[in-house]
């Protein structure tokens, strides 16, 4: 019972994740949402073994690299965007994970958190309001290593501060790399207008 309510909530997690990316960058979720939730199934199995193992530190870092491919592969969309959409997407959802963990957790906590970014997804769908990402303009060769260094450095530090497992630490470390990201793409956005 306990690996189907993990499987269960950890499926709406992701899913509302990839809605929240979506979303945030005006693209349609619905168009994919059978695929992500293919993925998401096998994102929850790896998670669910990766936490036996006492490596649920882990199953963050594989998890962000498994909603680049979402995005490259089945969004099709370039590798260094969905990069970019998968940081600013997912970060601020660990943000308010870590904000309310001193609070509650567990299943409760996938739940309100999961609930919480589909109401924001609702509101940026409904009022028109996000980044429109201009994908054929990510093309300078030195922004791009220094795009992927940060990713990679953001990568590592997650697996970091997952494995610290501080609360403190989770929110500076969320919060920072969710200001970068969106940074980066705001700046983006305006450049292309």
């Amino acid at each position: 019972m306990e690996l189907v309510t993990f499987m269960l909530f950890s499926t709406i997690e992701v899913l509302t994740v990839f809605i929240f990316m979506m979303v945030l960058y005006r693209e349609n979720p619905m168009e994919f949402i059978w695929q992500a939730l293919s993925v998401s199934v096998l994102m929850g199995m790896q998670s669910h073994f990766l936490r036996g193992l006492d490596l649920g530190f882990l199953a963050v870092v594989i998890n962000l690299m498994f909603y680049v491919l979402i995005l490259a592969t089945i969004v099709r969309l370039p590798i260094l965007w969905s990069i970019i959409i998968s940081g600013s997407g997912f970060f601020p959802y660990g943000v308010a994970q870590a904000l309310l963990f001193e609070k509650i957790g567990g299943e409760l906590l996938q739940l309100v958190t999961s609930i919480l970014f589909l109401i924001a997804s609702y509101l940026l769908y409904k009022f028109g309001l996000g980044i429109e990402a201009p994908y054929q303009k990510l093309k300078l060769p030195r922004e791009k290593a220094i795009v992927v260094t940060v990713i990679i450095t953001a990568f590592v530090l997650t697996a970091i501060t997952m494995y610290v497992q501080e609360s403190w630490a989770n929110i500076l470390f969320f919060g920072g790399a969710s200001a970068l990201f969106l940074y980066y793409a705001f700046r983006k956005d305006r450049e292309a207008r």
